[in-house]
């Protein structure tokens, strides 16, 4: 049985009564200076209550400074919380990001790389499906443009960018649906060529079923990047219909675009049904019939063997029979 001491709970009772005003004298300090509006270190009060930091005290983020007035203080760096699961916070992401390109950039120390401030704002951070947040899937090739500017000017006039940013299409790629937000790989990696190919066939699989039944489909189907992928013909941020002058699959563009794989194409090689449909006999007539006829002869050949070889069974048996009746 546990003794309670009265002296001890009248200490405790002090001691629990004093704390929150403190903390909530701790939080209007802060903000007697940083809620001044002009100050280079503005926050304001009621964004920060209502993102999804607003019930955490400064402190928890600010670890470095304890006194009041302070100096400077630094970047706070989110991984103290989001890679332990500190006081409920995701970690996943950060696990992510820490593996990323961004990641691996920012722990060799280039401070031009995007920190989670960068894309998630310092204290005005908000879940993305909240419009007011800087990762709401609107604003999204605009925040990435804040590096990429080369990028963002191709996508910007691609067919994905004008149905994005033009016409308000929100089905329509956007960045992160290419790269990944946070686990986001160099480009160089034959891990991520492949498995953009699968994000690709997300919004088009008609195209992708039709390319898994092509030579290069079934190579980067076994797993080599070697063979040509969506982006090697289409382009990755520069994309543009066939019948854009502009495009790499333009008449005018397309042997150029079939010589960096193969350096000896000819005219003759364009030709090439990359995404042929053997059932379209409107736009693949040829094909189309000696699929047909390829069809019929397979189950032709079958059928037949199969009768043959039932009635050779059955021949056969019958021999085996009469045999053995004759030896008894």
């Amino acid at each position: 049985m546990v003794r309670i001491f009265p002296g001890l709970v009248i200490v405790l009772a002090i001691l629990f009564s004093c704390s929150a005003p403190a903390l909530a004298a701790e939080e209007e300090q802060c903000l007697s200076c940083h809620g001044q509006t002009g100050m280079s270190a503005f926050v304001d009060k009621k964004v920060l209550e209502s993102s999804v930091h607003g019930k955490l005290k400064c402190a928890s983020c600010h670890l470095e400074i304890s006194a009041y007035p302070h100096k400077k203080g630094t970047r706070v760096n989110c991984t103290y919380c989001h890679l332990s699961g500190t006081l409920g916070s995701p970690s996943a992401s950060a696990k992510a990001y820490e593996l990323s390109v961004h990641g691996n950039a920012v722990n060799r120390g280039n401070s031009a790389a995007p920190s989670c401030q960068t894309c998630h704002g310092d204290h005005e951070v908000f879940k993305s499906s909240d419009e007011r947040s800087k990762t709401a899937r609107e604003k999204i090739p605009g925040l990435c443009a804040q590096c990429h500017f080369k990028e963002y000017d191709e996508y910007k006039g691609s067919i994905h960018g004008q149905e994005f940013i033009e016409k308000k299409n929100p089905g329509a790629a956007t960045c992160f649906d290419c790269h990944m937000e946070h686990l986001t790989p160099h480009v160089t990696q034959d891990r991520w060529k492949l498995a953009l190919i699968r994000e690709c066939g997300t919004c088009h699989p008609r195209e992708m079923k039709t390319y898994r039944k092509t030579y290069h489909g079934k190579v980067t189907g076994l797993g080599y990047a070697t063979a040509a992928k969506c982006s090697d013909c289409h382009g990755s941020h520069n994309i543009l219909p066939k019948s854009d002058a502009g495009s790499t699959l333009s008449p005018e563009y397309l042997l150029y675009t079939c010589r960096a794989c193969h350096p000896k194409a000819t005219g003759r090689f364009t030709e090439f049904y990359a995404h042929a449909d053997e059932k379209n006999r409107a736009k693949y007539p040829v094909l189309y019939v000696v699929f047909v006829l390829m069809t019929i002869l397979l189950i032709g050949v079958f059928t037949f063997f199969f009768l043959h070889s039932s009635l050779w069974a059955y021949r056969s048996l019958r021999e085996r029979m009469k045999k053995k009746k004759e030896v008894q």
